[in-house]
């Protein structure tokens, strides 16, 4: 009868205190490494919340070339409708001219992104997967932050010129460096795990480090690994709305303002 109380009591604790438990059987080595990388997004996270003002300023210089440069110059491409097809042209084009927009405010982030990839390249854990899925992407992060921007007006002029049926050369190699950094990271599904998580970079990066960190740093996982924006939350649209704005006055001053900002 003793034993059998003990091995309830053995099986009770289990249920009760899963995470003890899971946290018990980390290593110190992977602890340090998981306690290093949320400390170093943390960082980079409060660099982020204190450049939004240059991200701006950024993307507002942005426009303001374009409008000193070529005004209107697009006032004449075909427009957009609704429900239909746009040509492959048109479709490079809009890519362009939104990654360009946005992109004006990832240079500014560029220095916190190159910075916490350097730092993750230090870390390691037991498992290779979560280490190489880590490196890889804070590298895409800090790649796609270093694209220089393109010469958005002579890109534009080319495309008019072509009667808006061919891109010009700095078009294609704007596209294809975007389309090469997106390439950085591979995210391979693990047994059990939703699907929607490989669309929720935060929720995906707190899941797979989970087994990795000591119970004392499940608050500062929280802290480093917060849910992302949704678009359908009014604050959270609210607070994107100054971003979308900002690109959408570059769009704006091109004479492509039926392009969404987002």
């Amino acid at each position: 009868m003793r034993r059998l109380s003990s091995l309830l009591l053995v099986i009770l604790a289990a249920i009760a205190y899963p995470c003890s438990a899971a946290a018990a059987r980390v290593t110190a080595s992977d602890a340090g490494a998981t306690h290093a990388y949320l400390d170093a997004k943390i960082v980079s996270q409060q660099a982020m919340v204190a450049a939004e003002p240059a991200e701006l300023n950024a993307i507002h210089a942005l426009a303001a070339q374009v409008q000193a440069e070529c005004p209107g110059i697009l006032a004449g491409a075909p427009p957009h409708v609704k429900g239909e097809k746009t040509n492959q042209s048109t479709y490079e084009v809009d890519q362009e001219l939104l990654s360009a927009g946005f992109g004006a405010a990832e240079h500014v982030e560029h220095p916190a992104d190159a910075l916490f990839a350097r730092t993750v390249h230090h870390l390691r854990w037991s498992n290779p997967k979560l280490t190489r899925l880590l490196r890889d992407l804070a590298s895409e992060q800090a790649e796609q932050s270093a694209i220089p921007l393109p010469n958005v007006c002579s890109d534009m002029r080319f495309w008019v010129a072509s009667g808006f049926n061919t891109v010009s050369a700095g078009t294609k190699a704007f596209l294809h460096r975007h389309s090469v950094v997106a390439s950085i990271t591979l995210i391979e599904s693990e047994p059990n795990e939703p699907a929607t998580a490989l669309f929720n970079l935060n929720a995906l990066v707190s899941r797979r480090l989970k087994p990795y960190e000591n119970h004392a740093d499940r608050l500062l996982a929280r802290k480093a690994l917060p849910p992302e924006p949704k678009l359908t939350d009014p604050a959270e649209l609210k607070a994107l709305t100054p971003i979308f704005e900002a690109v959408g006055a570059v769009l704006a001053a091109l004479g492509r303002s039926d392009l969404p900002a987002a």
